[in-house]
């Protein structure tokens, strides 16, 4: 017999599920240290497996800078991909745990910031008492952005403060909660009942970005009563409740944000409320809100039940 012709040795990483698990965690953190915290790894070891991946498939799959870690072209190819082999994964351990009979693997969530830091996390902390075979991984983004995420199916359950008319999804309320003005200390006391609300005008006011439930409920409100936003003279633009805080507290300007987010600041003085005639109490409504007749999963429905909540 002659000699079988040899093939072509192939680089058995370019399939190594682990590094395609680190590659999946990099691109949705956007970060080596968070990716690796959420691995239960070190962020070397995290860097070291992309470079591997890199090299097997002979492309750069993330831009990387000093604050930023930004996905290639390649690298977006790939995680589009590789996402419904994760998702198939994540579905067959569900169904091995419900065989079974335990309820283990990876709970994905998305938040806009009031429910997702002030909210949640008692609640998570709870949930995993009774279910500590479940991972429950949360991102905090702004609503029309956790809105997305669940659209994409990247997560399967949002918590939002905004409502928006949309067949594919379905809202139910979870909770309430309160929008105050702030102001720095010293603010000039209103007289009884409040400052009038057309005086807000003369004020210089920040906002939340686009997206944000704080800043649509707050333009909602305001509407109600025949005032537009772009009336008010507003100095900035801000990605985060902290930051408006610290705005507001460095004299930039007033601004209208949740009573549960500066609940501390108010009580030790470090900002005040400023009540608003016609405005007050401005109220508004955080919804869970599901992709509409997409199936939930059994962690999903377990941690609904844990809430008070039916899938």
């Amino acid at each position: 017999m002659g000699r079988l012709a040899r093939m072509p040795r192939r680089d058995s990483t370019a399939m190594d599920l682990r590094l395609l698990d680190v590659f999946c965690a990099v691109y949705e953190e956007r970060s080596f240290s968070l990716a690796a915290r959420r691995l239960g790894l070190t962020q070397p070891t995290v860097s070291a497996h992309v470079k591997s991946l890199e090299r097997s498939l002979a492309a750069r799959l993330f831009d990387r800078s000093a604050r930023r870690v930004d996905p290639t072209r390649a690298g977006e190819v790939l995680y589009d991909a590789i996402r419904p082999l994760a998702e198939l994964r994540r579905a067959a351990a569900e169904r091995l745990g419900r065989f079974l009979q335990r309820l283990e693997g990876d709970l994905l969530l998305g938040a806009s910031t009031i429910p997702g830091e002030y909210l949640l996390p008692p609640r998570i902390g709870a949930f995993r008492k009774t279910h500590p075979g479940i991972r429950v991984r949360l991102i905090i983004r702004d609503s029309k952005a956790v809105l997305e995420e669940l659209l994409a199916g990247r997560i399967e359950v949002g918590f939002v403060g905004a409502r928006l008319s949309d067949g594919k999804l379905r809202f139910t309320p979870f909770g309430k909660d309160r929008l105050v003005l702030i102001a720095p200390p010293g603010f000039p006391a209103p007289k009884r009942g409040g400052i009038p609300l057309e005086q807000l005008k003369r004020h210089p006011m920040l906002v939340r970005e686009q997206g944000s439930g704080t800043r649509h409920a707050f333009e909602e409100a305001l509407g109600r009563l025949g005032l537009r936003l772009e009336e008010l003279d507003i100095v900035a633009e801000l990605g985060s409740t902290a930051a408006v805080k610290e705005a507001v507290r460095s004299g930039v300007g007033l601004a209208v944000v949740s009573e549960l987010a500066v609940a501390c600041e108010l009580a030790n003085g470090q900002l005040q409320r400023v009540p608003v005639r016609r405005l007050d109490p401005l109220l508004r409504e955080f919804f869970v809100v599901v992709a509409a007749g997409r199936t939930a999963s059994p962690l999903c429905e377990a941690f609904l039940e844990s809430l008070g909540l039916r899938a």
